[in-house]
């Protein structure tokens, strides 16, 4: 997930999370025990009161203008939640690139895969995991790779940049193609001395 991404989810969940708990404990302050504790300026009904009676209800809705604004902004809460949920749910993998060509496109896994295959050839990686993200015109190739404790850092990523990477950039030659790559070491076993 990228920084974006996980910036507004935070924001919004805040936005949305603070008025809901102000609402209920607001909502369920006469029911709380320490009710006698609550700062004197917190709002409160009395135990056994509405907030809205039928009364006060029905003087809202003599208004012409009071239903269509209320129907309307909870419609347009629910379309943000749901355009919400639905952007969570994309993974942001780029599934087929389209290419110069007249409906020339290139499958995004069968890059991935080339990738994946040329990298676990160089000496020193032991596993591999390549995303294709992105659009069209902001490609971009996450790597993660697995090395042997032996293996040495920097050799591996002048053999990715020489060999592999201008493959796959060759591939996909009109767009731009950045990289990300990832290394972890994988620790040698431990040993017990007896």
């Amino acid at each position: 997930m990228n920084r974006l991404r996980s910036g507004v989810n935070r924001a919004v969940l805040v936005c949305a999370g603070l008025p809901l708990a102000a609402a209920g404990i607001t909502l369920g302050a006469p029911e709380v025990v320490g009710r006698d504790r609550m700062p004197s300026w917190w709002p409160m009904a009395a135990s056994g009161t509405v907030w809205v009676d039928r009364g006060a209800l029905a003087r809202w809705r003599e208004h012409g203008w009071w239903t269509p604004v209320v129907v309307t902004a909870l419609a347009a809460a629910l379309l943000l939640c749901l355009g919400w949920c639905v952007l969570q749910v994309r993974s942001g993998r780029v599934r087929a690139l389209p290419l110069g060509g007249d409906g020339l496109t290139l499958d995004g896994a069968a890059l991935t895969q080339a990738v994946a295959r040329s990298t676990r050839s160089v000496p020193g990686v032991t596993q591999v995991r390549v995303r294709l993200l992105g659009r069209p015109g902001r490609l971009r190739v996450r790597m993660h790779l697995v090395l042997d404790p032996d293996a040495s850092p920097a050799a591996v990523l002048s053999h990715i940049s020489t060999h592999t990477l201008p493959e796959a950039r060759e591939a996909v030659a009109p767009q731009h193609l950045n990289t990300e790559i990832r290394l972890h070491i994988r620790r040698h076993p431990h040993q017990r001395v007896t």
